[in-house]
Formats: C-alpha cells, structure tokens, sequence
C-alpha cells in the first residue's frame, strides 16, 4: 500500500482529524496501516485492533497487527487486549508475523493466550525447531502416534503446512510427501496451499513442477495481491507466437520484475515479437538493455485509451507465467541481460576517476529494502550486523553507498567503521543515494563496481542482471531466487552471484496461513 493512493490517504486524513476509533472496519484498517507504515506503532495498534474487532481478517491486517503489538511492547504485559488475542486464528496470526520478524519469544507469548488446539500444537512445534528439530517433529507427529487418534481428526490445512517444513529442515523426505500428500487432499482448491508448494519446490529445484504451481498466485486467495487481466487482449496459455505479439506485463516487487527480465531476452531469440510493459522506475533501464523491442509505460499502458492509435497486441502474459507456458522452466544463462545507458556509465566512471586516484577496489553496499513492508524486514540487516557478516571493509576499497533511504545515523555508523578500518589510507566512502533516480542510474553505478554487496533486495538482482560480482546475504534460505550450488554456494539463476547465508534461523519459514 502506497501513501499515493489518494482514496486511502483520504481515509487515513480523515481518521486523524477525528482523533477517534470510530468509522467503518474498512476505514479503520487503511488508517492503521498507513500508521504502520509511518511507523506510528500505537496508533497502527489501537486502529488496527479495533478493525479486527470489527471482522476484518486479511492476512496483511492481522500480520501488521502482530508487529505493531511487538513494536509497542504489549506482547509482554498482554494487555489491554486479552479477550482479542484469545481468538485462536487471531493469535496464531500474530505468532506468525513475529516469528518472521525473528522475534521468536514473543510470537511464544502470544501463543499463551490461544485456547489448546491441534492448531495451536503445530505453531508451538514449528517455533520449537530453534532448540530441536527432531523433537518439534515428535510434538508434531504425537497425535499420530495415538491409538484413538484416526486421520480424519487432522482434517485441517494448517497442520500439514507447518509439518511440512519443519521435515524438510530434518531431512525427513517422507513426512514432507506426507504432508503434501494430505494438504492436496484437503484444501485442493485454496489457491495458499498450492502457491507454498510452489515456492518451496522453486527453493529445491524442482522447477517444472515449482512453476506450475505458481500460476496459483493469480487466483483469488493466494497471498500475492490479487492481479487483474491486461484490458481486453486475450491471455496467452502458451500458443505459437510465430508471427504474432506478446505484451510482457511485469509484476510484484522489482526484485522479481528485474529477475523476469530475462525471459523478454529467451523469447526474442526464438523468433517471437515481444514487447514489454515495466513500471517508471524500469522504463530507462528495459528501454536500454533491449533496443530494438517496444517498451511501454506500465502505467500508461493500463489505460483503454493509450492503445487507440498504437498497434494492439495478440496476446499478453505476466512475466512470471511464461516459465509454466514454455519449456523456460530451467534456469537460463545470465550473462549480462541488462546493461546501463552508456551516458550514464561514462558519467559515474568520469566521477570515480576523479575521486579515485589511488585505483582503489570499488565496492557497493546495500543492506536493507523497502522495510516499510513486514516482508521485507525479515530480510533486512542493521548497518552494523551487515558490516560485520560482509566482508566489505576487510581490505582497501572506495565503498560507494547504494542504500536510497540510508539515515544519517547509518551514514554516521559507516563513516565510523570506515575510519576504524584506516580511514584516508584504506578504504574511503561516496554516498551515492542522492543521484538514485531510477534503476538506470542504479545500474550505472553498480556497473562501475569491482564487487557489490547487498541483502535480499532489488538491488542483488539488478547486480546479477548485470553480471557484476555480487555476494548476497541471506536470512531465510527458503526464499527460492537464491537457491545456490550447495558446494560452490553460486547462484543457480544469476552467474555471477555467491550467496552467504548469515544470521539465519534453524528452519526457514515459508508457510502462510489464511483465515476461511
């Protein structure tokens, strides 16, 4: 959710004004999570309480609720919402948003307070797994283990989807088919179950199968926002495209709209007409790696009346889908698919040549994305732990600072390692983040690295797009675009990506659980 979208910033100013917790459920829910974002906790908190209160169940407002609970302190004295968090879903819910954010004692407490339920058991088991793997499967696996027990007393999705990845964690191969075995005959039709196998087979490389299942993510119910169909073309199921056009639409985050990108390049090689339509901050960059395609303003793009005097397409596609229509579904070759405008390459290299006489090694850093999003967070690193767990100040270097929303204080941090490590004399500091206009003056920049370092962000893609020498820190190894080779911990998808994982949990969580 974007401040920009006036009819909720609206909400959200007319629920300031009124300094009230009074309005519809719905008007209650924008405000609070246009507070989240602000990182107005208590006031995310008491609006957000009252929404669900009021029924509002969705997945983004009961996590959100979870971490505004968390960042306000109130999972420990359990006040003043009791009677609330004793909703079992509810609780469960909240557990579950702080169990991504790492903060596993917490998510403990909040438990306490769900009524006991087989549910309640398969949370608890999963956010055992820090202390033992092996005995948080025997919690699990207790109610099988009983006489009187028969199967059908399992008859709920969530229990089987908390199995299934504390098993893979295990090695236990044979209660993950179980649990896959059981959620397919259970919940067939919820779009959550399917879209988690697919991200967990994508993780372990069984990728025909991974994507298509990902194609679930487009029905009503899975957790990736809901997408709509492209106007009024028809949507490709993976016809001949000989003589025809394909309108590429990218979607989700930039991370995965960089990461598609490679397939516009696949297509065209097999003879098909592609053209694309990318968001704003792409448009410079697709515009320059693919010279000779039709590049299109997504946002303009989506209006009936920008196609009236422009050709129309055949088909259209999201950019995800086209591994599930296509024989794609491998990792493909990475070399360089994008490339940065060359005057904005000649610029950048003109002004490090002049603020690098000695021909220092250049490095770039990026330690955190768009934390303003729950998601996000969870893969982020403090200034501090990145500085410690990279490996980017442990020779000479001139460190080029790609954070866009780095603080001052984080600038303060790093100029202080800086200094520690030698100052003048080793490695020296260029804050770039004021020229970040756009990803094309991103990927001018990182064109000029010697190495990249960065989190789980954009950035890690756009690096790997461009064939520069990245290592990428990781948090949740269940995040499946950094699956690597398990010796050489090289990126499968990106060639030149070395994936290193730090500060990761036992078990990565990679599991969702809707309300009905």
């Amino acid at each position: 959710m974007k401040i920009t979208d006036q009819k909720k910033f609206k909400l959200w100013v007319e629920a300031e004004k009124t300094l009230t917790l009074g309005g519809s459920p719905e008007h209650l829910r924008t405000s609070g999570l246009l507070a989240a974002q602000s990182q107005a906790w208590p006031s995310a908190l008491l609006r957000l309480e009252e929404a669900v209160r009021n029924g509002v169940y969705d997945l983004q407002t009961l996590d959100t609720l979870g971490e505004a609970a968390y960042q306000t302190q109130t999972h420990q004295a359990l006040l003043p919402f009791q009677n609330l968090y004793r909703e079992p879903l509810i609780a469960i819910h909240l557990a579950r948003a702080l169990m991504m954010l790492g903060q596993i004692s917490a998510a403990r407490e909040f438990l306490k307070l769900a009524p006991d339920s087989m549910l309640k058991a398969a949370i608890t088991a999963v956010l055992g797994v820090e202390k033992n793997i092996e005995s948080s499967i025997a919690a699990m696996l207790l109610p099988l283990s009983q006489t009187k027990t028969e199967m059908t007393n399992l008859n709920f999705v969530e229990y089987w989807q908390a199995l299934a990845p504390i098993a893979e964690a295990a090695g236990r191969k044979d209660l993950v088919q179980l649990a896959e075995r059981r959620l397919k005959a259970l919940a067939y039709a919820k779009p959550v179950i399917h879209y988690n196998q697919s991200l967990r087979l994508l993780a372990e490389g069984e990728f025909r199968a991974g994507w298509k299942l990902y194609d679930w993510r487009l029905m009503p119910g899975s957790p990736c926002p809901a997408p709509t169909a492209f106007m009024d073309f028809p949507m490709w199921e993976g016809e001949f495209l000989s003589e025809q056009k394909l309108l590429v639409i990218m979607e989700n985050g930039f991370g995965d709209q960089i990461f598609a990108l490679r397939y516009l390049q696949a297509l065209t090689g097999e003879g098909a007409k592609i053209e694309a339509a990318v968001g704003p901050e792409l448009l410079a960059l697709v515009q320059s790696s693919f010279p000779s395609m039709q590049v299109h303003d997504l946002v303009k793009a989506q209006e009936a009346s920008y196609w009236q005097n422009k050709p129309r397409p055949d088909f259209w596609t999201y950019c995800l889908s086209i591994p599930s229509r296509t024989d794609l579904w491998n990792p493909l070759q990475t070399a360089d698919y994008l490339k940065a405008p060359e005057n904005l390459l000649a610029h950048y290299k003109s002004e490090l040549n002049f603020k690098n006489p000695k021909k220092l090694p250049i490095h770039g850093m990026v330690w955190h994305g768009d934390i303003r999003t729950a998601p996000m967070r969870t893969r982020a690193y403090s200034i501090q732990e990145f500085l410690r767990e990279s490996e980017i100040l442990k020779a000479p270097c001139l460190v080029i600072c790609l954070q866009k929303d780095a603080t001052q204080e984080e600038l303060s941090i790093l100029q202080t390692e800086i200094e520690k490590s030698g100052g003048q004399l080793s490695c020296q500091l260029i804050n770039a983040a004021p020229t970040l206009q756009d990803f094309a003056h991103t990927s001018a920049w990182i064109s000029c690295l010697d190495q990249m370092w960065s989190c789980d962000t954009a950035a890690a893609h756009l690096a790997g797009a461009l064939g520069v020498p990245t290592t990428v820190l990781i948090r949740n190894k269940a995040i499946w675009h950094w699956r690597c080779d398990k010796i050489t911990q090289q990126s499968v998808w990106y060639d030149s990506c070395h994936i290193k994982y730090a500060l990761t949990p036992a078990i990565s969580y990679m599991f969702e659980i809707r309300p009905e």
